[in-house]
């Protein structure tokens, strides 16, 4: 069944009538009182402290001459959208943010977050709003947002607009992403607006100013681990407690096992777990996120808010794709740590209500109102502390000893695939880790591989009767290190773990057959294994051409790349743009390193 079959909905069924979010949690009082948000749309783009609040009502700013540069087809299947709507003005309209659909209030929403450690204070939307949610058939929920909407609330000291340069970024990665299976919000749209946006931080060799961009991006909610801190940190419980029963019965859901804890202790317990699983797919992909500060992280373990990522050309564990990260924080060998932290500060707003266990229903918080009577069943504050206590302790444990195990179980899964293992054998999980995946990921360090082309490549080797040394000499593997003159080297070094790899290989076979089944386990890597992947220098390519060409050139190159970051694991591309990309080698002596500037 094609696409067009698959999507009948036009654009005027997609919202929901009410909004579940907006409807579920406090709206920013100064936004919900005015009726009129076109008149107020000078006083709403204003930076201000937004109190007791989880979002802003206002507009998106007017998109001048809007562009329809890109859609992603998988995208539009995945939200029930008529493919046709593409070509219509509406479409363009409603997602440049210049035509709001009936009966929909747009929002932006507030969130506080550590950024490189510490808190920042309040955050929020800066450039993204909020359109509708919708329901597919399938009953999936999502929330369709527009990137580089313009100012907000909570903008600070931002022009809320996104350039084109990162605009195509985030568009293009976000599909790629969805593509190899690992944990993201995802784009539907890319357009190009006539807007002329200003970066000071941007790279040396971006010309100014820069031509500004709306990407249409959805997720089935936005929440972040700052949504909570925020509250959290001026003391409005209520609002914790409000924010986390809206998280638990409509976004995250319950498990409901009472052995696992209460539902705020499960609500961490699965945050955790989905955390767990994406950074998990990270490591095992070579990704690099760059900026993982707790406002950029998701509470439903999605990769969110594409900046400086990039997906490494080598295999270099000290990676820094950031280049305003100068002490490394978030290298790529620290990610999974730095998620521990993140989801520690995610807890800490949960603490007391996890440590109440059973009798979280009797705790009363004060009042942060001061207009309101003062109540009299609050929980003393030495009660209160017993809580945190006990819910630090029930925290540290889960992160400490869990979120480890579930981060392990879920790589060497994932690294089981790439290499074509079979789970359902004798050999141990620690076996595998040990005897193979690591030594393996020792070499590819030592000599800084190309991560991507090797893996592809793996799936080449073949065990035959001609023996060890026969295969590995046969073996049509890519091994291009960063530096040319050790291929040889690293060659010769690899033979070794190609001897553990074909033991490996052969346990699986039962009643002692030494026959491998090398094209069903081929067929099965080739699938995991990517063929292209999103380079920096290919994203660079693509947006460098929008300066280079005429606008309809430079489109046709982002859609052939489109094409492959939705469909990376073809055998072979008719489009030569994409095999160029694929066989052309990481260029030298160029630091492809990006700056949060977007």
């Amino acid at each position: 069944m094609g696409i067009r079959t698959m999507a009948a909905r036009i654009l005027e069924t997609l919202p929901l009538r009410p909004q579940l979010l907006t409807n579920s949690l406090p709206a920013d009082a100064y936004t919900e009182s005015l009726t009129d948000l076109v008149q107020s749309e000078r006083l709403l783009r204003v930076s201000r402290p937004v109190y007791n609040a989880a979002f802003s009502y206002l507009l998106p700013e007017n998109c001048p001459n809007p562009q329809l540069l890109a859609v992603s087809e998988t995208a539009l299947a995945d939200i029930e959208l008529d493919p046709k709507s593409v070509e219509t003005d509406e479409f363009l309209q409603v997602f440049s943010g210049n035509h709001i659909l009936p009966g929909t209030r747009p929002w932006a929403m507030i969130y506080g977050g550590h950024q490189f450690g510490f808190f920042a204070g309040q955050l929020g939307d800066g450039r993204a709003i909020s359109l509708f949610e919708t329901e597919t058939s399938k009953g999936k929920h999502w929330e369709i947002q527009l990137k580089g909407a313009g100012r907000t609330p909570y903008s600070r000291n931002g022009d809320g607009y996104a350039v084109l340069r990162s605009s195509i970024r985030e568009f293009l990665m976000s599909e790629h992403m969805h593509s190899l299976g690992i944990p993201t919000t995802r784009a539907l749209a890319l357009i190009l607006s006539s807007r002329e946006v200003f970066r000071d931080d941007a790279r040396p060799d971006e010309p100014q100013p820069e031509r500004g961009a709306v990407v249409t991006r959805f997720a089935p909610s936005w929440l972040r681990f700052g949504t909570f801190e925020i509250f959290y940190s001026r003391g409005d419980m209520d609002n914790v407690r409000k924010l986390a029963d809206y998280t638990i019965e409509h976004v995250v859901k319950d498990e409901g096992d009472d052995s696992l804890g209460n539902k705020y202790a499960r609500l961490l317990r699965n945050v955790a777990k989905r955390t767990a699983k994406m950074v998990a797919e990270w490591q095992a992909f070579g990704f690099n996120h760059g900026v993982m500060n707790t406002d950029n992280m998701s509470i439903l373990g999605l990769t969110l808010d594409y900046g400086p990522f990039e997906m490494m050309d080598y295999y270099t564990p000290s990676n820094i794709c950031n280049h305003s990260d100068d002490a490394g924080q978030y290298a790529f060998r620290r990610q999974p740590t730095v998620c521990i932290f993140n989801l520690f500060k995610f807890a800490v707003p949960l603490l007391e209500m996890i440590g109440a266990k059973n009798d979280v229903d009797t705790l009363i918080f004060p009042s942060i109102d001061r207009n309101a009577p003062p109540r009299s069943n609050v929980t003393d504050d030495d009660t209160r502390q017993m809580y945190r206590a006990a819910g630090k302790e029930w925290a540290a444990a889960l992160l400490q000893n869990e979120f480890q195990d579930w981060f392990m179980e879920h790589l060497l899964k994932r690294m089981r695939q790439r290499l074509g293992l079979k789970a359902d054998t004798n050999t141990s999980s620690a076996n595998d880790m040990n005897d193979v995946v690591i030594p393996l990921l020792d070499w590819l360090t030592e000599y800084d591989i190309d991560y991507h082309r090797f893996f592809r490549s793996l799936s080449n080797y073949a065990v035959t009767e001609a023996g060890e040394e026969e295969d590995a000499k046969n073996a049509a593997l890519d091994v291009f290190p960063k530096d040319p003159s050790k291929t040889a080297e690293s060659k010769k070094d690899l033979i070794p773990w190609l001897a553990i790899y074909r033991h490996r290989l052969l346990s699986e076979e039962s009643n002692g057959n030494q026959v491998v089944d090398n094209a069903g386990r081929k067929q099965r890597m080739d699938i995991v294994n990517p063929r292209f992947v999103l380079r920096n220098w290919i994203a660079q390519e693509v947006s460098d051409n929008f300066q280079k060409m005429e606008l309809e050139e430079a489109k046709a190159v982002l859609q052939s790349c489109l094409y492959a970051c939705l469909h990376p694991f073809e055998d072979e591309y008719k489009d030569e743009r994409i095999e160029r990309w694929i066989q052309t080698p990481v260029p030298a002596g160029i630091d492809w390193r990006c700056s949060c500037s977007s």
